[in-house]
């Protein structure tokens, strides 16, 4: 049995969270059909000048039977102090997807996603979506994929009116393992309005990881989110920046 201890020693947080929720990173692979993932629930309170509370909640499960997989995910964070709220975002995904081949390499997708995050003043945000995945390199040490569809949105500020919006959506994702110690992943989301290219968002997250030792690891990840649209009082790019130290034993 393995236990893990992860220490988040370093956290350099530049503006807000990402509006793009990564799904790429959260997939899970299963060689046998079934069911499998995992649920985590955290509750702390503090008390002294002023009263802390965080909650967080996690859900990852996944079914595979034959061809088909179905992915769902949900994740749910609050910190407030008092009556001000430092963090309070949280989203709900559902995504099918079917291999068109015995293999992996051609993926019809299928997917809806419920978001919100008082941050950035996104009070819903409804999201249905669909098109296919391309795995174009399989390799034991090399993955690559890309992802094209189309995905309806419907988005709701804090103030003033929802609007509806249809955008192409993409991705492409790498993972790379370029010696014994250190390894990459990276994904890319580029969400342009199908009428108006020039409004879009884009996002990347990117993990280099070392292996320091046989039970000892270190990763840096950092994040970008970029939206193009003009909104008062919201920033466009937000970036946020971790270094994780990892020990199995």
């Amino acid at each position: 049995m393995k236990f893990l201890l992860s220490t988040l020693f370093l956290l350099f947080s530049i503006a807000n969270f990402a509006q793009i929720v990564n799904i790429e990173n959260k997939r899970l692979s299963a060689d046998a059909d079934g069911f499998s993932g995992g649920l985590g629930l955290n509750v702390n309170l503090s008390v002294n000048t002023n009263t802390l509370i965080q909650i967080g909640g996690k859900l990852h499960v996944v079914y595979n039977k034959k061809r088909h997989s179905i992915l769902l995910l949900g994740d749910q964070n609050l910190i407030k102090s008092d009556d001000e709220s430092f963090i309070n975002n949280g989203f709900e995904h559902l995504r099918y997807n079917y291999h068109i081949k015995d293999s992996s390499r051609f993926i019809y997708e299928a997917y809806q996603q419920i978001q919100f995050n008082k941050i950035q003043e996104i009070n819903l945000r409804f999201l249905l979506g669909t098109g296919f995945r391309f795995n174009i390199i399989d390799r034991e040490k090399f993955q690559l994929n890309i992802g094209t569809g189309l995905m309806a949105e419907y988005e709701e500020l804090l103030v003033g009116v929802g609007t509806n919006d249809l955008l192409s959506a993409n991705y492409l994702s790498f993972d790379g393992q370029f010696s014994e110690n250190v390894g990459i992943n990276t994904i890319t989301y580029f969400q342009p309005k199908i009428t108006n290219y020039g409004t879009y968002r884009l996002a990347n997250e990117t993990s280099i990881r070392f292996q320091i030792s046989k039970n000892l690891s270190f990763r840096v990840i950092y994040s970008l989110t970029h939206d193009s649209r003009d909104r008062e009082g919201i920033r466009k790019t937000n970036y946020v920046l971790k270094n994780a130290l990892n020990f199995t034993f």
